[in-house]
């Protein structure tokens, strides 16, 4: 029984979405976070208390933690569709043996591929889907003429 390697796009796609929702909450902590400290500067002495200053180095750590969150998850979801991608390169050499693969972007249910085969056939913008075990399955594109 030939063994497949995996081949798995959905964890990392969910971790560069992650990664954007961080960001997102970092973009709207720091400058608020800014322009609190730049406000307290500005105050009197007697209302600079210590429950602001906790709070605006509270809003500052967690910017920085969000930013830091984004910084993981983006290089975890870019090096899993990294290493999914050539899993799929890998495992379509295995099982059709094409003289020339050219595998361009995965879109979430399958692979787009320029494809040729040893024997001249030649598949573009062809479908590479994954079936039981990680094993592809290449298809020519569904075109409506």
């Amino acid at each position: 029984m030939d063994e497949y390697l995996p081949v798995a796009f959905g964890l990392p796609l969910m971790a560069v979405a992650i990664s954007v929702v961080f960001l997102l909450i970092g973009l709207a902590l720091l400058p608020h976070a800014l322009f609190r400290r730049r406000s307290f500067s500005r105050l009197r002495d007697g209302e600079q208390t210590y429950a602001r200053r906790a709070s605006i180095r509270t809003e500052f750590i967690v910017a920085a933690a969000a930013g830091v969150i984004t910084a993981v998850f983006l290089t975890v979801g870019i090096t899993g569709y990294n290493n999914a991608m050539s899993n799929l390169e890998a495992n379509v050499h295995k099982a059709y043996s094409p003289a020339e693969l050219d595998i361009k972007y995965w879109n979430g249910s399958w692979a787009t591929a320029d494809v040729t085969f040893a024997d001249g056939t030649t598949y573009k913008d062809a479908q590479i889907s994954m079936q039981a075990a990680y094993r592809p399955f290449i298809e020519q594109k569904m075109t409506m003429d």
